[in-house]
């Protein structure tokens, strides 16, 4: 049926329809051709099919010629007339759908047909331009699976849809210069010891580029596509203590300064510090390691984040086992030194007297971390100049996984990381 509503213009306010200080005359008969706002195309005619409660718009395109993709010839003479059916933007809340004559030129120079081209129309695709658009957009909401249930369009759609704007809008290089780099792993699958890498711009907030292994040779081929100036505008790198991403770092930016992440030295030293616990009470009688059973976060967490009552259970496990006393306290007073040191010469001082109490301590245990210490000496000290981190890549990692989660994982790693370069643009 036909509408002939005065009102009706006002009720197809949606997406597709401009925010614009002008008002639509009902009567007007170019009105549904201004409110559909795509150039070049004359709305002929308006249908509503109740059974499947979708508005058909019956269209025309008004260019009389079309240029000749192959020698950029104008064409007047039409080859061939294909009727098509395309998916706009819902009009009141209803799919809707254009209906139009697309057109095949003849170029007389070339010899050969042409198909004519649309701005709003990519090549071959069922979906307007800005109705891919939208829907890309409600993807980067919620799961794919949710979009085509609510658009009724088939889940294969959404996800080639999804993916192939997601290309478009990713670049494979950072579009600006990265003056502070991270790099960090992150399980693909827990407890599988498989491990990708992400790289991320720590100024802007956003991952750059996931890698899918941890290698030195996967990192080393993918900063060789970055131009010279790229890898010299880099200032600082932070990295965890693992020796490949050390080197990594000082082949491909010999003049950035490479920052020990404090969040992975602190980890370092609460695993040692419970190695050295297991050891301490396994020496303990059997009432006592009873006792002390389950005591591990007690004695990590720092203890300015403890409640008063875990206090009195710390000191009770400190009155059982006093070596565990000496424990904390210096993984306490480790944790001071990054947070009062002011100056890389003070927290030099400072990390020598503390390697003193610990090798004056007896715990054998913490000797692997002051051997790493001296090995990461200037890394870890470079943390003083600037106070760099990396923590903006462990909150890009919870991301990650939350991502992970609502896919119930990702059997194409290339899906996998269009999703995670879009997710963690630094926009949200």
């Amino acid at each position: 049926m036909t509408f002939a509503n005065p009102s009706f213009p006002e009720t197809l306010m949606f997406q597709s329809i401009p925010d614009a200080s002008w008002r639509l005359d009902a009567n007007d008969p170019k009105a549904l051709t201004r409110l559909l706002d795509l150039p070049g195309v004359t709305v002929t005619g308006l249908e509503y099919y109740e059974v499947q409660g979708t508005l058909h718009l019956f269209c025309e395109l008004t260019a009389k010629s079309a240029f000749c993709p192959t020698c950029q010839q104008e064409s007047h003479y039409v080859h061939q007339y294909t009727r098509r059916v395309v998916r706009d933007l819902p009009w009141a809340g209803k799919p809707c759908f254009i209906e139009f004559v697309v057109r095949r030129f003849y170029c007389g120079q070339c010899q050969c047909p042409f198909r004519e081209a649309l701005d709003w129309l990519p090549r071959c695709s069922r979906l307007t331009q800005r109705y891919r658009h939208a829907v890309y957009a409600a993807c980067r909401q919620t799961n794919l699976l949710e979009v085509s249930l609510r658009e009724r369009l088939g889940y294969r759609t959404v996800e080639r849809l999804y993916y192939a704007l997601a290309q478009e809008q990713t670049p494979v290089l950072p579009q600006t210069p990265v003056r502070h780099l991270g790099i960090d792993e992150f399980a693909l699958k827990k407890g599988h010891d498989q491990f990708a890498v992400a790289l991320s711009d720590l100024e802007a907030g956003r991952i750059i580029a996931v890698l899918p292994d941890r290698k030195k040779e996967t990192l080393l081929a993918y900063f060789a596509t970055w131009s010279h100036a790229a890898r010299e505008a880099v200032e600082q790198v932070a990295l965890d203590l693992w020796e490949t991403y050390q080197q990594v770092a000082e082949v491909c930016f010999p003049n950035a300064r490479p920052v020990a992440d404090r969040f992975h030295v602190m980890k370092n030293l609460t695993d040692r510090v419970t190695t050295a616990r297991r050891e301490i009470q396994r020496a303990l009688p059997e009432a006592a390691r009873q006792t002390l059973k389950g005591c591990r976060w007690l004695l990590v967490r720092n203890e300015t984040d403890l409640s008063q009552s875990d206090k009195v259970r710390l000191e009770t496990m400190f009155t059982l086992a006093p070596d565990l006393s000496v424990l904390h306290r210096l993984k306490e007073d480790f944790r001071d030194i990054f947070e009062t040191a002011s100056n890389l010469t003070e927290a030099a001082s400072l990390l020598e007297a503390w390697i003193t109490q610990v090798e004056t301590s007896g715990l054998a245990a913490l000797g692997s971390f002051v051997a790493l210490l001296r090995k990461r000496w200037e890394h870890i000290l470079n943390y003083f100049h600037t106070r760099l981190t990396s923590g903006g890549v462990e909150g890009l990692n919870n991301k990650i996984k939350v991502v992970k989660r609502c896919a119930y994982g990702f059997r194409d790693f290339e899906h996998f990381a269009l999703r995670v370069l879009v997710e963690c643009d630094g926009s949200t």
